[in-house]
């Protein structure tokens, strides 16, 4: 649902005041703190505060800054390209239409974008699906935004050029969609708006289905060689067997690395909390920090590895690994329910509960019926008539115990070989 009063109303959150000073200084060259009061309705403290707070993350993001000249005002040190990747990292910042429209409007004051995107979000569909392209939904949708960028920006004189360092040539599925663009917009782009589209587009996030030929490269393909060695190597994991799970990294890492050549955003952020979730998964995905900034002198965000992350934790199988576990417990039936329930609750996802036991029973199982045990959680100490690893708890099996067993899983994670 539209909300058009937030749209065309003065900016009044902390986050939509700097958008609009940003966004202001991608079409014009100064804009003085004086200005900026009387728009914003705000003290020059207030402003000079926003101007902090943009800069500190326009340096980490885009490497990029706002300055202060003492007769003009305030101005942009940036190029064409790089107000492009601005403005798009901005809209990529996206929480519902209202506000993309409302960042249109800071930019081009004008709110009919999401229609117009909607129209090219189909032939941009389309036309990439014929070539066996899938983009993810946010992907397609950011995509579309970065086209009515191009042309407005055009239209406002704000053109591309070489000195912006763009090379390259259209590769097929980028004809088609610049041919059914521009009919659509009744548009001419420049062949270097359309290259520039072309990087976007190949920094973009794939979908499975997608055919690798497409999007993998030499570089991206030795990266991930080296990155599934490395993991074999420190972590005894060896996923190299599946032949999905490198067709998946390279869908992934091609497209990563020309964000991290073009200073390109993800078109939609997860959580960084994964990363404290996963902490196993995470510790294996920085090992794609060093080999990318060996190989290609480049730096991975921490959102990068929060999604290659997930990759290891989805594909690989390494987070959904369940030890088959045996209880020993000598109480009764209701310790032994109790106990059971606090496991299935607490490590679930970690855990099968293979058999159960009673001492005596224990004790005198054959070793052979025994094998597929991996892991113990006993009421009892049981250090002198097995091998396999075992954690003594109280029957009441509380936080202390629970504990105990966590760091035993999330250690021995790291130990063993899984496999999809």
């Amino acid at each position: 649902m539209f909300d058009y009063e937030y749209i065309i109303e003065t900016p009044n959150l902390p986050l939509d005041r700097q958008m609009y000073i940003l966004l202001k200084l991608t079409t014009k060259k100064y804009i003085t703190v004086e200005e900026l009061e009387e728009s914003l309705y705000v003290s020059e403290a207030t402003v000079n505060n926003d101007i902090i707070l943009i800069n500190k993350w326009l340096k980490k993001d885009l490497k990029l800054v706002i300055t202060y000249s003492l007769n003009e005002g305030i101005t942009l040190k940036a190029n064409e390209k790089e107000k492009r990747n601005i403005i798009s990292l901005v809209l990529s910042i996206k929480t519902n239409v209202s506000t993309i429209s409302k960042y249109w409007n800071y930019l081009f004051e004008e709110k009919d974008v999401i229609a117009k995107a909607r129209d090219l979000y189909k032939i941009v569909s389309a036309e990439t699906k014929k070539y066996n392209y899938y983009l993810s939904g946010h992907s397609s949708q950011l995509l579309c935004y970065e086209m009515l960028v191009a042309v407005k920006r055009c239209q406002l004189g704000f053109n591309l050029n070489d000195s912006d360092d763009i090379k390259g040539n259209l590769i097929p599925v980028m004809t088609d969609v610049r041919e059914k663009v521009e009919k659509e917009l009744q548009v001419n782009l420049s062949e270097i708006e359309w290259i520039n589209l072309q990087q976007y587009f190949k920094s973009k996030q794939f979908l499975h289905g997608t055919d690798i030929i497409n999007i993998e490269t030499e570089e991206a393909t030795c990266i991930v060689d080296e990155f599934l060695r490395t993991i074999h190597d420190k972590f005894n994991i060896d996923l190299s067997s599946n032949p999905d799970t490198k067709y998946k990294l390279l869908l992934y890492v091609a497209p990563m690395i020309n964000r991290l050549k073009n200073r390109h955003c993800i078109a939609n952020k997860v959580s960084k909390k994964v990363m404290q979730t996963y902490k196993t998964e995470f510790k294996i995905a920085t090992e794609m920090t060093h080999i990318v900034k060996r190989k290609l002198n480049l730096n991975i965000e921490l959102i990068e590895l929060a999604y290659i992350t997930i990759h290891l934790v989805s594909m690989c199988g390494i987070g959904i690994y369940k030890l088959n576990t045996a209880i020993v417990c000598d109480y009764d039936e209701s310790i032994l329910s109790f106990i059971k329930d606090k496991i299935r609750n607490a490590f679930g996802e970690k855990i099968d509960i293979f058999r159960t036991y009673d001492y005596q029973e224990f004790m005198y199982e054959k070793e052979e019926k025994l094998k597929k045990v991996e892991f113990i959680i006993s009421t009892s100490t049981i250090a002198d008539i097995t091998n396999i690893p075992f954690i003594r708890i109280n029957p009441e099996i509380g936080q202390n115990d629970i504990d105990m067993i966590n760091e035993y899983l999330d250690n021995q994670k790291s130990k063993l070989i899984y496999f999809t």
